[in-house]
């Protein structure tokens, strides 16, 4: 172990503390601490007194083997060209390897801790070996992280941050039927999609239609259906059947479906649709249909607004991957830099209709963050019902999610209250 991984002047109140601490109670001190970090849970907040907007954040890993090294991986914080600032030191005479981080409030990221030894093949004292954290393993959530049992993992969740209430909260069941088909489309290809629909009150419902893309996601690990049974329970929103199309794992596949592809969109509106809603008791119609994606997902969804518009009432679109243009097969090295975006250019020639659409993204997701400023911007002059939302965060589900509940909430109570 080098010396530049232990520190013997944190900068937390907390580990100054235990530090001190140990200098008369020694190894009973130390065990009292992770006794405290247990109970009140983990990351560390505290407030910083020159920066009343910020708190110190601090990720502690409780060392149970010998390694080099300790990375944290937060989502668009200590990831990418930010991965030093996740190199973790060792609390010198302890067991304790921490990172302290200045973050503004408001701020939601899932986050994972990463120990590694000298010949771990993806990390070394430097950071991640390729320069990206794409390859590490997603499987060392933070024991210590209240919510490490939920459907995001580890989370920093600071004061102010959109309620996810619905997802780590939820309803103990969602009250309906689910299933998963395969749907074969007109040109050949078979595209997998999961459905919900709730128990309703019968034929005279009214009958919300959700239709998200990476469906298994949403449906297996995040939990979607609870989370809107939750919100319709609360009264946020009125009854949601939700409609997931799987996109799977393999990324050039992907890219070809969610790539705003026209021919996925129009079998989308003329084919998954009329099948699905033809046989939902009590659909409210096209203008009752929110249409979700995410990145990818995100710039298919506006689209799909701009493509075909009747299709769907609401689009909701999280960090929309600006960055693509037809013909890409990957994600380029730089920026669109000060052209125009592919986006921008479809929104400056489509038709403005009624449809909404509701855009999200996180203020740490650099260029992207400026490229939707410009094309709400554009949307709202030319007449569009648009809106933008930067919220404090990343490219992550967590924040996605409360995104998610967040629109359907503001973009549905017309009609709930309506309906009621």
């Amino acid at each position: 172990m080098t010396n530049e991984t232990v520190s013997t002047h944190p900068e937390s109140p907390f580990l100054a503390r235990l530090l001190t601490d140990m200098r008369s109670g020694g190894r009973e001190a130390l065990d009292q601490f992770w006794r405290d970090v247990a109970q009140q849970g983990t990351p560390l907040v505290e407030p910083l007194q020159d920066a009343p907007g910020e708190r110190l954040v601090t990720v502690v890993w409780r060392q149970d083997r010998p390694v080099t090294g300790v990375y944290l991986l937060a989502n668009r914080v200590t990831d990418k060209h930010l991965a030093r600032r996740g190199m973790m030191r060792r609390l010198d005479g302890t067991d304790v390897w921490y990172v302290s981080l200045r973050l503004p409030v408001g701020l939601r990221c899932a986050y994972r801790i990463h120990p590694f030894g000298p010949d771990d093949p993806y990390l070394t004292s430097d950071g991640p070996r390729d320069g990206t954290s794409r390859l590490l393993p997603d499987d060392r959530m933070d024991p210590l992280n209240p919510h490490v049992t939920g459907p995001f993992g580890s989370l920093i969740e600071l004061e102010g941050a959109p309620s996810l209430a619905e997802w780590l909260s939820p309803s103990p069941s969602s009250a309906g039927r689910t299933d998963a088909f395969d749907f074969p489309a007109a040109d050949g290809t078979t595209y997998r999609v999961r459905r919900f629909v709730p128990d309703t009150d019968g034929p005279r419902s009214t009958l919300g239609l959700l239709v998200v893309f990476d469906g298994e996601r949403w449906f297996d690990r995040h939990g979607i259906t609870t989370a809107v049974t939750a919100a319709v329970e609360a009264g946020r929103m009125p009854p949601l059947a939700v409609l997931g199309i799987e996109a799977g794992s393999d990324v050039a596949a992907r890219m070809r479906q969610l790539g705003a592809n026209p021919a996925f969109i129009d079998m989308l509106a003329d084919e998954l649709l009329p099948a699905v809603t033809a046989e939902l008791p009590g659909w409210a119609g096209p203008r009752h249909t929110v249409l979700c994606g995410q990145s990818l997902g995100g710039l298919t969804a506006l689209a799909a607004a701009l493509r075909r518009p009747a299709a769907f009432g609401t689009v909701l679109a999280h960090s929309a991957s600006t960055w693509w243009r037809p013909g890409m097969a990957s994600r380029p090295q730089a920026g669109v830099g000060e052209r125009d975006t592919w986006l921008y250019e479809q929104a400056a020639e489509a038709p403005v209709t009624d449809i909404r659409v509701r855009m999200d993204v996180g203020s740490n997701e650099g260029t992207m963050v400026d490229d939707l400023r410009r094309l709400h911007t554009l949307m709202a002059d030319r007449g569009f019902d648009a809106s933008l939302n930067v919220y404090s965060g990343g490219h992550d589900h967590s924040c996605w999610a409360a995104a998610l509940i967040e629109g359907l909430a503001e973009t549905l109570a017309g009609e709930h209250t309506a309906a009621g």
